[in-house]
């Protein structure tokens, strides 16, 4: 019977907090030079859209989350495969945001695989950590044989246009990336407590609010050292190695439009392409 009280009126009683939880899968094939969805799935606050896009070679994947954004307790996961010979490009309808969280990690996994001779570039756009966020992100890849991949994951520390600082919260991130079953790239970063004294330091970010990481493995990748950083130069914050097949770059600015004006072009130069329309909206 309603005995005219809520359920937090009451001694010992404790009203659970909504999570979010999304997970899509899209996978897609050759066919005569052509690519074609094999696979499309999407459970939860995790949306694919594929929108027709002209003048390139295979799908354009779109990611929304219908939650408007993570916060402690949620989990986002996203698997796509592109089989042998085939192309798949995925983004993000819009930055990610990260709430600050009352209890809790947020969870971000992303699972990625392709075939030989298929190409898959994973290019979401920033994902912004507000005060109080607490983000757990892992991206885990496997290469067949020549496959490449392009893969980018940025940072924003808050909003700098709005004054935001990030004075408390945590956020990880694991990339591991596998050819034939042997890792080929590792990376690892950890920001916790007072995050922006944290990335206040030299070695860090010395006080920037922005940035990203941009992998591309394929065959040759090594070659394009030079023109990668010649595209970076003008960033004095900004660098680029190689190893045989694996190209890395380091980008690290104010905000987040000095950051685009360097990753945009380099993505597009490393693509081959211009970067999906949701970029420029």
């Amino acid at each position: 019977m309603y005995d005219g009280t809520s359920p937090s009126d009451r001694p010992g009683d404790t009203i659970p907090l909504q999570r979010a939880r999304g997970r899509a899968r899209i996978a897609v094939r050759d066919e005569n030079g052509c690519t074609r969805l094999a696979d499309l799935y999407q459970d939860g606050c995790a949306k694919l859209r594929l929108p027709k896009v002209y003048g390139t070679p295979g799908i354009e994947a779109v990611l929304l989350n219908t939650a408007g954004g993570l916060t402690g307790g949620d989990v986002y996961e996203t698997e796509a495969r592109a089989d042998a010979g085939a192309h798949l490009t995925l983004t993000t309808q819009a930055c990610e945001r990260i709430y600050r969280a009352a209890s809790g990690t947020a969870r971000v996994e992303t699972r990625l695989s392709a075939g030989p001779g298929a190409r898959l570039h994973w290019l979401p756009q920033e994902t912004i950590l507000f005060d109080g966020g607490r983000l757990d992100r892992a991206l885990e890849v496997d290469l067949e044989a020549d496959a490449a991949l392009l893969a980018v994951e940025a940072l924003v520390l808050g909003r700098v246009a709005s004054g935001e600082t990030v004075a408390a919260g945590s956020f990880t991130d694991s990339w591991r990336l596998r050819r034939d079953g042997e890792l080929i790239f590792a990376d690892a970063a950890r920001l916790e407590n007072d995050i922006d004294a944290v990335a206040a330091g030299p070695a860090t970010m010395a006080g920037m609010k922005a940035v990203a990481t941009v992998v591309f493995a394929a065959q040759g990748a090594e070659k394009r050292l030079a023109e990668t950083r010649a595209v970076l130069d003008p960033l004095p914050t900004a660098g680029a190695s190689a190893l045989p097949g694996v190209l890395v770059c380091r980008l690290v600015a104010a905000d987040t439009r000095a950051l685009r004006a360097y990753l945009v072009p380099l993505l597009n130069l490393l693509a081959g392409r211009a970067l999906p329309r949701v970029w420029h909206l």
